[in-house]
């Protein structure tokens, strides 16, 4: 039996839980020294049907440099007065050594979340009055507790494919490296980012 590709997998999941599912697969040419077929693709899935929320899964083989190549995550659009790029990761144990990574780290000025993570990027004043919630940094690090692999992302990714978020600022719970393909895991990530979600409304 051949094995399941990955778009049959995600339009599999969306048809045993009543979702829709978007997905675009563009090729890229076949040349003298590229034989064998590569695809950009997007794909994307609304939670339900007020479209509070979406998973979305993309990959680019032939991603510009500096664009991202593959992720996969939930999303939710942010107040649109939100414009910073900012990226979170949990602090792991070579961060806690590491003077240098300490240094790199922006802060937003809470002793309990600063001590747990990693942040990156440009953090302005709206971003730290935002992060400085209590109700919304614990949604947050319980979303970084999902695997190791997770991430929290704010206005990082290109997201033109989804009409819902395209020119619109968001947050997303994401796997900057792979696809996350397991039902289970999917649907945790969805629980939480509908939590997130909660917390700043």
């Amino acid at each position: 039996m051949e094995e399941k590709s990955n778009l049959e997998i995600v339009k599999d999941f969306a048809k045993s839980t009543n979702r829709i599912v978007v997905a675009e697969e563009l090729p890229y040419p076949l040349t003298g020294i590229r034989t064998f077929q590569k695809y950009k693709r997007m794909i994307f899935i609304p939670n339900n049907k007020e479209k509070t929320s979406f998973f979305i899964w993309f990959s680019d083989p032939y991603a510009k440099i500096g664009l991202p190549t593959i992720f996969s995550g939930a999303f939710i659009p942010l107040p649109s007065n939100i414009k910073a790029k900012i990226n979170i990761r949990s602090m792991n144990v070579l961060d806690k050594v590491n003077v240098i990574s300490k240094a790199k780290s922006n802060k937003i000025g809470s002793d309990y979340f600063d001590s747990k993570v990693i942040i990156t990027g440009e953090i302005d004043s709206t971003v730290k009055r935002f992060l400085t919630q209590p109700r919304i940094y614990d949604q947050l690090l319980k979303a970084l507790k999902i695997n190791s692999a997770i991430n929290i992302s704010i206005n990082e990714y290109p997201l033109d494919f989804v009409p819902e978020l395209s020119n619109t600022s968001y947050l997303a719970i994401i796997n900057p490296q792979s696809w996350d393909l397991e039902s289970v895991d999917i649907e945790k990530i969805f629980r939480q980012i509908e939590k997130v979600r909660d917390a700043i409304d």
